[in-house]
């Protein structure tokens, strides 16, 4: 009877030390972090409703668990009753992360509430089981959206006048210490043609795809974003979904998608606004079965307004990503 009961707890053990491992391959997708977007449904008369939506997640390997809180969903027909009656303290919910792909699924039972979305870059969208709901998420990253511009622009002044100061007085303050000077003399020295190397960094900015390659398309929609913003909008989900029918459909074209901002703030800032903007466009994309390949992204900041009236609706046109084609 001892045999038996060994061989039962080494059999026990083996399957426990299996399953983390198995589990552990999901991770490569990681979800952790806050989420920001909004979602799209029905409310009282079959009116459509969109409003924001946060979803709060921590992440260990293939497992996630965290808060989903669906703003003003009170008197949304097409969401769930049970997650209706939690209001702004959203609920609770268990996370499967696998292959870029994440089920959400409440804390009691999954019979309340699932949703399955889809991971691209830094977009997640999808639908929630049973309803007429929809979920487009994209990761939170303001707190960092302010810093990179004041970062780039405050750092290098200082650093440069920093790095001077100490090695004007070494020289003055004691006529022994050489080698002090020297070895200041000789970090500069290399710092200046890196410095002037930057610029040759800027070089495949330049290199970017030729305007006139591509083409507009009228099948294909531009989409807008709200101010300071690369989240899509629930307008722009739908527009999307539409260029990527008419992309697939049409598998002999590439695509130049080309990210836009209004007149406000700095023209670095909001040439890496651009970006984010484009990018998010082709993340879309890509979710909904476009070759990653087929795609190039380019910002043109606020170098290319689509209106120059000073109006918020004009302000509202300029920020933007246009989709233009061309023949492979």
């Amino acid at each position: 009877m001892r045999v038996f009961a060994v061989l039962a707890l080494v059999v026990v053990i083996a399957c426990s030390l299996t399953v983390p491992s198995e589990s552990f391959g999901g991770s490569e997708t990681d979800v952790s972090g806050k989420w920001t977007g909004s979602w799209v449904g029905t409310g009282l008369f079959n009116s459509v409703r969109q409003e924001n939506l946060t979803l709060d997640l921590a992440q260990a390997g293939d497992a996630g668990y965290g808060r989903l809180v669906i703003d003003n969903a009170v008197a949304a027909e097409s969401v769930p009753w049970q997650v209706r009656q939690q209001g702004l303290f959203g609920i609770r919910v268990f996370a499967e992360i696998s292959d870029g792909k994440v089920k959400l699924t409440h804390e009691m039972d999954r019979r309340i509430f699932t949703a399955d979305l889809k991971v691209v870059g830094d977009q997640m969208v999808g639908t929630v089981r049973g309803s007429n709901v929809r979920l487009i998420l994209s990761r939170d990253r303001s707190s960092a959206v302010p810093q990179p511009p004041q970062a780039a622009q405050a750092p290098p002044a200082p650093s440069m006048a920093s790095q001077p100061a100490p090695a004007e007085p070494t020289p003055a303050a004691a006529m022994p210490t050489e080698p002090e000077p020297t070895v200041v003399a000789l970090a500069p020295a290399p710092d200046q043609p890196e410095s002037t190397e930057t610029p040759k960094a800027e070089e495949p900015a330049q290199q970017r795809p030729r305007q006139e390659e591509f083409v507009a398309a009228p099948e294909l929609k531009t989409i807008h974003f709200d101010f300071d913003k690369a989240v899509l909008r629930p307008d722009a989900a739908d527009a999307l979904t539409s260029n990527a029918t008419w992309l697939k459909e049409n598998v002999d074209t590439l695509v130049l998608i080309e990210g836009n901002c209004d007149e406000r703030g700095t023209a670095e800032y909001n040439l890496a606004l651009g970006d984010r903007r484009a990018k998010a466009a082709m993340d879309y994309l890509e979710a909904n079965g476009v070759a990653k390949d087929r795609m190039t992204t380019i910002s043109y900041g606020k170098e290319r307004p689509a209106c120059t009236d000073n109006t918020d609706e004009c302000m509202n046109q300029n920020r933007r990503a246009e989709f233009k084609v061309k023949s492979r």
